[in-house]
């Protein structure tokens, strides 16, 4: 009855969240200037008009100042982390590319779960058609061509509650949809629990055990680019959403592991991906400077981008075991706990509220998780000894490969090494039961311009003629034929511009990010070689900042292969 007469209604109501830099006086001085606004409404007497405008502008200057300030303090605490604070201007500019595109209603948990996983088994079974019966193995690399100076990894050390107190609290408070309590709330009664935690942790470790509640992932659909088709399945990569424990687990593993890598210098050389003191920008100083330096002898070079399809979901998790067993030196409880963190893996899409069907995942490694970006790059591990086998120059950051090589224009007999080289790739890849997407893998051709036109040579791959391209974007940075990154430099000065503006709009921000921005675009300038230099005018005016500045001429700046391998801990220009 009661039902019936005042119906149960659903109503949504967002909660308004103050700003951290609203404080007991900012709302003091709001509420003041409110109160002499209402008296000047109601009595039209002028002297209430002019202090509810000085209120008002006093008001707005202590607003500006605590904003300031709390912008300046965020950049001061987070100055090492490059992501915060590129995060932070995005945020600031109002950047496309941080706003999260809202995934149409049309789609659901069941039609990206379906598409998912029909991708990867698409995948797979192409690789299986294609497995040549000649060609390199899926691991190239034998037991013998490693020598473990300081010993297997058997077992993994137990850690101190100090250990994984810190690392909790060092950890992003981000919480998900499978974690019991919110993330900030399980560190703030971490001294209560935390002798659980660590046990659970423990125990993981030390039985070679991972629990199943640790091994079911959430997957979230991310649209590639905000540019493409949110209606379109294809434009989305599914990234895993584990519980906040599990990866508190899997960076206490990776520890040990990277140090395990480490005494044994068991990386890729030149592999910049998920390594410290490497990063996308000394993969693409390392390739960069090669190219210079090849163009100031006088020669020409060719530049081939490698793209994969759907690289981490389709990596098979018997090779991966066998390599991490055969060329890591993985052995006893250590490599049991990784059988037992591949084993027995699911995840559901949870799309509009709506949670999918659970999905069993028996091939790839997660994206998003701790562990997934390193597991791949220990995967990819025998490629290099295939490129290198065919004497050409490459540089990976995680799935990202570029290849290139070294030639004067009438010796075109390199471009038949590029070839076999990228035959016997695709002829490994589809071993690996990884595919390597012919459509999309780009050719570049860099040199002085008139070398660059005497050469004529096609490359093929897969019965395709991969056209040059006269730019290619790089790992986030536009390449064209000369080198001069004059396209990611008007992006940056865009970017530069639409700071400036906005902020000129809203709020004063903290010197110390504009010398950010500003040293960032000038590092671009200075390694990279870009020639108009007077475009640094635009930026100093527009950030108004008066730093002397060295004029940097064309054909003069040059690194060195020696200077490279020291500033940014890679090896000379010459693969070995």
């Amino acid at each position: 009855m009661l039902d019936s007469v005042p119906p149960l209604k659903k109503k949504i109501v967002n909660q308004r969240r103050c700003a951290p830099w609203y404080n007991s006086h900012i709302r003091t001085l709001k509420q003041k200037a409110r109160r002499l606004e209402r008296k000047w409404h109601s009595c039209k007497i002028d002297s209430y008009h002019v202090a509810w405008k000085d209120c008002l502008l006093v008001y707005k200057k202590a607003l500006r100042k605590a904003r300031t300030a709390c912008f300046s303090s965020l950049i001061e605490e987070n100055k090492n982390n490059p992501r915060f604070l590129f995060s932070t201007v995005a945020k600031l500019t109002k950047s496309h590319s941080v706003l999260d595109p809202r995934i149409p209603s049309s789609l659901s948990g069941e039609d990206f779960m379906g598409f998912f996983t029909d991708k990867v088994l698409a995948i797979r079974e192409k690789a299986n058609q294609a497995i040549p019966t000649t060609g390199p193995s899926p691991d190239v690399l034998t037991v013998g061509t490693y020598r473990f100076s300081n010993g297997p990894l058997n077992s993994f050390t137990p850690i101190y509650f100090s250990e994984a107190s810190l690392l909790i609290q060092k950890s992003k408070s981000t919480t998900c949809l499978l974690d019991p309590i919110p993330t900030h709330l399980l560190k703030d009664v971490l001294p209560l629990i935390g002798r659980s935690i660590l046990d659970q942790i423990n125990c993981s470790l030390v039985t070679g055990y991972v629990p199943r509640s640790y091994k079911v992932a959430v997957i979230k659909p991310l649209l590639k680019k905000t540019s493409l088709d949110p209606d379109v399945l294809a434009n989305y990569r599914p990234i895993s959403n584990l519980p906040f424990i599990s990866k508190i687990l899997e960076k206490v593993v990776v520890t040990q592991l990277l140090e395990h890598l480490q005494r044994n210098s068991l990386f890729e050389m030149f592999q910049s991906g998920f390594r410290a003191h490497h990063s996308t920008e000394t993969a693409l100083l390392k390739v960069t400077n090669d190219l210079l330096i090849a163009s100031d002898h006088g020669l020409v070079s060719m530049l081939v981008l490698l793209n994969l399809s759907a690289a981490f979901d389709t990596v098979d998790h018997s090779i991966l075991l066998h390599r991490l067993e055969h060329v890591i030196g993985i052995k006893g409880t250590a490599l049991d706990w990784f059988r037992s963190y591949l084993s027995d893996r699911y995840q559901f899409a949870h799309v509009h509220g709506v949670p999918s069907s659970y999905s069993r995942v028996s091939h790839g490694v997660p994206q998003g998780s701790v562990f997934g970006p390193i597991l791949f790059t220990l995967y990819v591990l025998p490629l290099g000894n295939i490129i290198r086998q065919h004497g050409i120059h490459f540089h990976c950051y995680a799935d990202h490969i570029q290849l290139y090589l070294f030639m004067k224009p009438e010796k075109t007999e390199k471009l038949v090494k590029l070839q076999t080289c990228l035959k016997d790739i695709k002829s490994w890849m589809f071993s690996n039961f990884l595919l390597l997407n012919s459509g999309k893998t780009e050719v570049m051709v860099f040199g002085p311009e008139p070398l660059r036109d005497r050469l004529d040579h096609m490359i093929t791959l897969d019965g395709i003629s991969l056209t040059y391209s006269l730019s290619v974007r790089n790992i986030g940075v536009t390449f064209d034929q000369n080198l001069s990154l004059s396209l990611s430099l008007s992006l940056s000065l865009s970017l530069s511009l639409s700071l400036s503006l906005s902020l000129s709009l809203s709020l004063s921000l903290s010197l110390s990010l504009y010398i950010y921005i500003y040293i960032y675009i000038y590092i671009y300038i200075y390694i990279y070689n870009f020639s108009p230099i007077v475009n640094l005018h635009h930026v100093l005016y527009f950030l108004q900042i008066n730093i002397v500045y060295v004029r940097v001429r064309p054909g003069v700046m040059r690194i060195s292969s020696a200077q490279v391998c020291d500033s940014h801990s890679l090896s000379s220009g010459t693969n070995r």
